[in-house]
């Protein structure tokens, strides 16, 4: 078969690509997925998110929602500081609202809408500072719901059609439709290789409460766990280095002395060069850790936030704790940790 008659026949292959319908699906399958997962995964599989304290709860993420310095981080801090459960459940029972309206085609508009308002809030709180704008992960979001506000359900795949005799296409496409919202939660979960692995083993270390990081002032607030001092007390599974404690007799401080670093107080890091890499060294409560500054997910130098007890990366957003494990994404790796230990004259050093 010649050239020319392949490009002659592409248009009518492309025909079923190109329908409105098929567009409506598609947005319905990915944003009602998504959001269905989202919900799921607040209610259900992530025991930290309803939680008024630590990594990765609501409390947590309201804060820095208000540290995040966005349009309506004041009306945040008015609002949702004071009440973090709550405001944390209606968010997930949201999510699962829209994920379930636009999944069984009813209401798709609405729910469109609903999504639309989320991916707002969210763009104009969580991901405000990201640097350029297109990095934010809440925009794509918001655009692919106000198109999918705009074209509705697409005419197909929709529940709720009245059961008739014999074949019937909305009957059919209801089936379908449910087969599909089940498979679509399954492969998200799936893919969500180590929280699944969380469920299937409960006890894990990956289900382990994380160390929460050092607080802006003196005084931790209440109920706020403080930091781990000794390396023992580090939870099971962190990829933070373990620092060797002080020594108690003589002798010359192995390692490279880190200029400095027994100088910075509890709370506080100082950036160094570990052999030509930039690093960061934390005094985490009486605990020294050290890490690579390079963001795993591409590279760009992170910020040692004390306001918030945690690393920043203003390239993508993505957060990491004073353990270096990954708080808020899009990377998925912790920092890169570098060995210091404290020598018997105060100085702290480094090994690589």
């Amino acid at each position: 078969m010649s050239g020319g008659s392949l490009l002659a026949r592409l248009p009518l292959a492309l025909a079923p690509l190109m329908r409105v319908a098929t567009a409506a699906v598609l947005l319905r399958l990915f944003l009602g997925g998504t959001m269905l997962y989202a919900g799921v995964d607040k209610m259900i599989l992530d025991p930290r998110f309803l939680q008024e304290d630590g990594v990765g709860s609501i409390g947590d993420t309201l804060r820095l929602f208000v540290t995040a310095g966005g349009p309506l981080a004041p009306l945040v801090e008015a609002l949702a500081i004071g009440q973090p459960i709550l405001i944390g459940a209606a968010m997930a029972g949201t999510q699962l609202v829209v994920g379930a309206l636009l999944l069984s085609g009813s209401w798709v508009r609405v729910g469109a809408l609903l999504g639309a308002l989320i991916s707002l809030s969210l763009a104009l709180t969580s991901s405000w500072g990201v640097s350029p704008y297109y990095y934010g992960n809440d925009l794509p979001y918001l655009v692919g719901f106000l198109a999918l506000a705009a074209i509705g359900d697409g005419g197909v795949l929709r529940a709720g059609a009245p059961v008739t005799r014999g074949y019937d296409p909305n009957r059919r496409a209801a089936l379908f439709t449910g087969g599909g919202v089940v498979l679509t939660l399954l492969t998200l979960i799936a893919l969500d290789r180590s929280r699944l692995a969380s469920l299937i083993a409960p006890n894990s270390g990956a289900n382990a409460s994380p160390t929460p990081g050092p607080t802006a002032t003196p005084a931790p607030s209440s109920g706020t766990p403080s930091p781990s001092a000794t390396a023992s007390e580090t939870p099971a599974g962190t990829t933070s280095p373990s620092p060797s404690p002080t020594a108690s007799g003589g002798g010359a401080p192995s390692g490279t002395v880190i200029a400095g670093g027994s100088s910075i107080g509890a709370g506080q890091a100082l950036n160094f060069s570990a052999g030509g890499t930039a690093a960061v060294l934390l005094k985490d409560g009486g605990t020294y850790r050290a890490f690579e500054r390079a963001c795993t997910h591409q590279g760009t130098l992170v910020e040692w936030e004390p306001a918030n007890g945690s690393f920043y990366c203003n390239n993508h957003g993505a957060r990491f704790s004073a353990t270096g494990d990954v708080i808020v994404g899009p990377a998925l790796t912790a920092l890169r940790p570098i060995t210091v230990s404290v020598a018997a004259d105060g100085s702290v050093t480094y090994t690589r």
